[in-house]
């Protein structure tokens, strides 16, 4: 792991983080910063950093008074920050276009939107796309900021239902949206619908069932459109049971029709890998005494499915494999978890790796300035990061887990980030202010959890304080990981004395698991 780029812009530990987003020339770094003294006012602070992190001036633009940001977006060279006076459902609210071209900026009432619980906002060709809850049902919007009409979605309104995923297609102009509902005989039925950016539906798949009657999906992640053609892949398992029986992949085609494929634990050799080699044989004696008896055994406690990475061989699906040990957690239908990493991927910040209090949980959260704000939903405990590579005709390339240790942390969404380019794969993940790698290549484990020290660029300055709930870890691009948030550095100053500054950095990581040496190895070349 090689700290190779910093960048860093003065602030104070108690203001505001700067939240993250990638754009195709780097990142894009913007806040909400109150100002000074007792008023109400805000200012929205933005700045670009290309790849090498060197970064344009910190521009600024006044928030109305009252008025906090609770959504944003990039849609190409423009940016969009959704802004709410309060926090009820039916609050004042209007958006901020600006063009990073340009730095002009516009703004737009938004007064026609229906109230909702927002849980996802983006842009999609200049129309602004809000997904919320109303009377405990989804509803989905759809703002044409250019003549200021709204068109409300057909079919996602409705009683047990559940949207499981919201993504756009900028290229194709389309949104899809993976729902989940259940009919009046509680039985669930998974839908994939895509609009244009009028609300007009344009598609629709429904998987009614799947081929055992006593099973069930229970979560789902879209791939990208390809060919006209697209998947559906996530865990599924048992009826009204906290039983989870594999992973299944939809494979849908042009004209909508979908085959299914299913994946169980006679098809992961890998998946105890997590343990030591006593524990993994017992535990694969006890699984093979099943299949012998033509049982197909269940994973507990839970098994989500957290990613999805498409590559010209087929798919790599990261799942986590965990325990919720706080009696309040989000029963299975909501996916025990906060489901923001699901919607859009834009976002660095709502991808699970949030360490802080930052804009909230399913995106909004009014208690965003107080410590914590994921508590309410549960704690978890991460038991193993468990990697399928299928390839596109259907078979198993390779499976294996990394052991997470019963991590425990109050954070939903998934534990790690990962880079993986059909070969390498590292996967990155943070504990306390420890950095930690594993790395696999072509499906066996190299090396896991290997501890690393957040380190700086300058070797003359040191790190004094790191403020560990502003960190923020995520997967950049290629074998680059952006590592983000606040702390307090050492240095001497022109006079040749002691010197502490309060920044917010932004340090972009370089990984290369082939690099590392054993310690064994080491100690020999000794």
């Amino acid at each position: 792991m090689e700290f190779v780029e910093r960048l860093e812009v003065e602030v104070k530990f108690q203001e505001n983080d700067f939240m993250i987003i990638k754009r195709p020339s780097g990142v894009l770094a913007f806040r909400a910063q109150p100002e000074r003294g007792f008023n109400l006012r805000s200012k929205f602070q933005y700045f670009s950093a290309d790849y090498g992190l060197q970064a344009t001036p910190t521009k600024e633009i006044n928030i109305k008074e009252n008025f906090d940001l609770v959504g944003y977006d990039l849609e190409g060279d423009f940016f969009y920050a959704l802004m709410q006076k309060g926090s009820a459902s039916n609050s004042e609210k209007y958006l901020i276009e600006i063009n990073l071209e340009t730095d002009e900026a516009n703004e737009f009432p938004l007064e026609n939107i229906y109230p909702m619980d927002f849980k996802e906002f983006f842009v999609l060709n200049r129309h602004a796309v809000f997904l919320g809850n109303a009377e405990m049902r989804p509803i989905l919007q759809i703002y044409n900021i250019s003549d200021n009409d709204v068109y409300t979605v057909q079919g996602i309104y409705g009683k047990e239902t559940l949207v499981l995923q919201l993504r756009k297609d900028s290229e194709l102009e389309i949104i899809d949206v993976l729902i989940s509902r259940r009919d009046k005989y509680k039985q669930k039925q998974v839908s994939v619908l895509s609009f244009d950016v009028l609300g007009n539906k344009i598609r629709e798949v429904v998987i009614e069932k799947l081929d055992e009657s006593n099973m069930e999906i229970v979560e789902g992640l879209l791939t990208p459109i390809e060919d006209f053609q697209q998947s559906v892949i996530g865990t599924y398992g048992q009826k009204r049971r906290e039983a989870y029986q594999g992973i299944y992949i939809a494979d849908i085609n042009e004209f909508g029709e979908y085959v299914l494929k299913y994946y169980t634990m006679e098809d992961f050799p890998n998946f105890y890998n997590y343990l030591n080699e006593k524990q993994r044989e017992r535990k694969w004696k006890e699984l093979e005494k099943q299949f012998e008896k033509g049982k197909s055994p269940s994973l507990k406690p839970v098994f989500s499915s957290r990613e999805i990475i498409t590559t010209d061989k087929g798919y790599l699906v990261y799942n986590d494999h965990f325990t919720a040990t706080n009696p309040r957690y989000i029963p299975r239908d909501g996916v025990y978890a906060n489901d923001a990493y699901r919607f859009n991927p834009n976002r660095l910040y709502f991808d699970g790796m949030n360490y802080g209090p930052a804009y909230g949980s399913q995106l909004f959260n009014t208690a965003r300035y107080s410590p914590f704000p994921w508590q309410y939903e549960g704690e978890y405990k991460f038991i193993s990061a468990y990697f399928l590579y299928i390839g596109k005709e259907g078979q198993v390339i390779w499976d294996n887990a990394f052991n997470l240790s019963n991590k425990s942390t109050n954070i939903p969404g998934k534990y790690g980030e990962v880079s993986f380019d059909g070969s390498k794969l590292h996967y990155l993940y943070m504990d306390g202010i420890q950095l930690y790698m594993s790395y696999l290549k072509d499906g066996e484990v190299i090396f896991e959890n290997k501890s690393f020290e957040i380190e700086l660029t300058n070797e003359n300055e040191r790190i004094r304080e790191t403020q560990e709930t502003s960190l923020n870890l995520s997967w950049w691009y290629d074998d680059y990981f952006l590592l983000s948030g606040k702390q307090k550095i050492r240095f001497i100053n022109d006079g040749g004395r002691d010197e502490v500054r309060e920044v917010y950095f932004l340090t972009k990581i370089k990984v290369d698991g082939d690099k590392y040496v054993p310690e064994e190895d080491e100690n020999e070349s000794n």
